[in-house]
């Protein structure tokens, strides 16, 4: 029959004792939770409200607040009882010095410990002091300082300063022991959401379907279960985007990887001002696990009109410019207003643009990114560049006026069509100074102090000549 290790019996059960028997503190969990509500900004941060349940015994006690994200920002927790008068915190410490092999060792320099070098050594082992843990631990064996002895090591006890997970610690007086409510709300890093859009173009490219998501991701080192969401879009001044301390990413859930929405009723967010920004809320609460990406539909809109432009901007207008052709950009504009389906705000993010092939499949054209749009303002989207729809351009004169400071010059652009179809191409020139087109064969408008744009309409196969000529003072 084997021998009997005490030693493998007797240290788990004083380790419970010590952890979980301790009458000093009382500890709340995720158990304990009522309800919970997260706002998330575009910046990276959450804002978490929670309501627990708890009962604590009379007098000066120590509670310990388990289960929130790794990445809060302690200046910003905000605790208040349901009676004010029956329970009052005075002292608060985010504790984040986590257990880990390292810190236990950290924790034993000076105190002594016990190694069991294999199984011979199985029952006994060595009683050493650990002197030292910067890199490899030294330890003094009876009056020897011993190097390099390796082995499983074994300690009494778990500090009381170190944690399992990120805790909050509060040191309050509480005057009734009947269950009360809690309500303790905090910011955190580590979360965000970003607006996706998809955007299906019909075939002729004058109409196309918007779908918005919204993509949110949770590395703040918690799980949020049926939360509350809320979403913030707008550009918000925040001051306290730098945590003190970020401990390493560790999975305190088990709830984590891209979560779809099949197993749920078809949510809704519903739009709301918020001072100068606006708020979504979902109507129905919903998990967001610890590292995890997940998609929630924003809205949906059908038919929208849409203008497709092909772009030359900054085209080189200069003598030696050798090379045959420049690739026209390709460019998207519609309406964000009522009377063209939409008329919302539309919250920063990415836009891709898909069209249907001759078998019916989508195929993405491009993507780009648009910032927070109003309603009523128009939104550009650049896709890439045109394949058949090509441009070069020279300066073919210039003139420094004699009695003033200032020039005048000529210019040339050709366009090209090698498109089956018919296009407009909108052509964009640059100006400095105080500038006057004198002579042009297409009309120009003037869109800024330093930018005038022409739009020519260009047949299939057709090639367009643009000439003009612009006088500039200093």
């Amino acid at each position: 029959m084997k021998k009997f290790n005490k030693h493998l019996l007797l240290i788990p059960i004083f380790f419970t004792a010590q952890l979980f028997a301790d009458p000093s503190y009382s500890t709340s969990t995720e158990q304990d939770r009522k309800n919970i509500s997260i706002t998330i900004y575009n910046g990276g941060m959450g804002l978490v409200r929670e309501t627990r349940k708890i009962s604590l015994k009379k007098g000066i006690r120590t509670l310990r607040f388990e289960d929130v994200a790794s990445q809060i920002i302690p200046q910003t927790v905000r605790v208040k009882a349901e009676n004010a008068d029956l329970l009052r915190v005075f002292e608060q410490n985010y504790e984040f010095d986590l257990i880990s092999h390292e810190r236990l060792m950290d924790k034993y320099i000076g105190k002594e410990v016990t190694i069991y070098r294999d199984n011979n050594d199985k029952d006994q082992g060595t009683k050493a002091t650990l002197v030292s843990n910067n890199g490899s631990p030294v330890y003094k064996i009876g009056n020897e300082i011993s190097l390099g002895y390796f082995g499983r090591v074994t300690i009494p006890t778990i500090p009381d300063n170190l944690f399992s997970k990120p805790t909050l610690v509060w040191k309050l007086k509480n005057e009734t022991e009947k269950e009360q409510e809690l309500e303790v709300s905090y910011q955190t890093q580590g979360i965000n959401w970003s607006a996706d859009y998809i955007l299906i173009l019909n075939q002729s490219e004058k109409s196309c379907d918007l779908n918005s998501w919204v993509t949110l991701t949770n590395h703040s080192g918690t799980a949020y279960a049926n939360a509350t969401l809320q979403l913030v879009a707008g550009k918000i001044q925040l001051l306290s985007n730098e945590n003190q301390y970020r401990p390493s990413p560790k999975v305190y859930r088990k709830n984590s990887g891209v979560e779809t929405m099949s197993d749920v009723a078809t949510p809704e967010f519903n739009q709301e001002n918020l001072s100068e920004y606006y708020l979504y809320t979902l109507d129905q609460p919903t998990t967001i696990g610890y590292n995890q990406t997940k998609q929630v539909q924003l809205f949906q809109s059908e038919g929208l009109e849409i203008k497709k432009y092909f772009v030359f901007e900054n085209l080189p207008m200069y003598e030696g410019n050798e090379k045959n052709f420049n690739n026209a950009t390709v460019r998207y504009i519609f309406k964000n207003s009522k009377t063209n389906r939409l008329g919302r705000p539309l919250p920063a993010g990415t836009v891709r643009v898909f069209k249907a092939d001759s078998k019916g499949r989508q195929q993405l054209l491009g993507e780009d990114t648009i910032d927070h749009t109003p309603e009523n303002e128009d939104v550009k989207i650049k896709t890439g560049q045109a394949f058949d729809v090509v441009a070069n351009g020279k300066r073919t004169s210039y003139e420094a006026f004699k009695f003033s400071e200032g020039y005048k010059a000529s210019y040339a652009a050709q366009f090209r069509n090698r498109k089956k179809e018919d296009i407009e191409i909108r052509f964009y020139a640059s100006f400095y100074g105080e500038w006057n087109i004198t002579k042009s064969n297409h009309k120009f408008q003037k869109e800024s102090s330093t930018k005038a744009f022409v739009d020519i309409p260009i047949k299939a196969g057709e090639t367009v000549n643009l000439e003009y000529t612009v006088e500039t003072k200093y």
